[in-house]
């Protein structure tokens, strides 16, 4: 299942991919130099880099960059947009627990689709949900536990306490645990 067409992130154009190409590749030039984050010529390309990012970023941010993903996804994500969507839809829930549970995109677009979940269901931990689901119920005889896309967004409404508006009443398998 792909993200949802109105959910999808922001595209770099052409022009920014490369102008943002630019900015990464001198940041790690003068990073692999030993320059750290109070460098003048670190923080000039760092502030033209947010210039035009959907968020601000840290210096941490492009010098460990390289140790979870690689350039192309690292420029796409300073696009995404990750927004609380009042209007939210079960379908479009379980459109991006889906796309995160299978992987269905490059990895930016998966966090992209996993951070769309945290923030839409704030509190209720969807990341510990979804890989570590032994975590999140507090036993370790589920580590293993597969759930359905509905089940998960069941658990993302009962733990954050919101209800999307057109979601099916649900009898979920597992109780929610009161601390997470």
């Amino acid at each position: 299942m792909a993200i949802p067409d109105r959910l999808q992130p922001l595209r770099p154009n052409p022009q920014q991919r490369a102008t943002m190409n630019t900015l990464l590749e001198a940041l790690e030039h003068l990073i692999d130099q030993s320059r750290y984050e109070d460098d003048p010529e670190i923080i000039a390309l760092i502030e033209q880099w947010n210039s035009l990012a959907s968020r601000p970023f840290e210096f941490y941010e492009f010098r460990d960059f390289h140790s979870y993903t690689d350039a192309d996804d690292f420029i796409r994500s300073a696009f995404h947009q990750e927004k609380y969507v009042a209007d939210l839809s079960f379908d479009e829930a379980c459109a991006l627990a889906d796309f995160v549970c299978t992987s269905g995109g490059d990895d930016s677009d998966v966090n992209y689709a996993l951070q769309l979940l945290e923030t839409n269901f704030a509190n209720a931990n969807a990341s510990d949900l979804i890989f570590w689901p032994d975590d999140w119920f507090k036993d370790p005889e589920l580590s293993q536990l597969e759930m359905t896309s509905q089940e998960i967004v069941g658990y993302l409404m009962e733990k954050s306490g919101r209800r999307l508006a057109d979601a099916p009443v649900m009898a979920l398998p597992l109780t929610v645990p009161k601390d997470l």
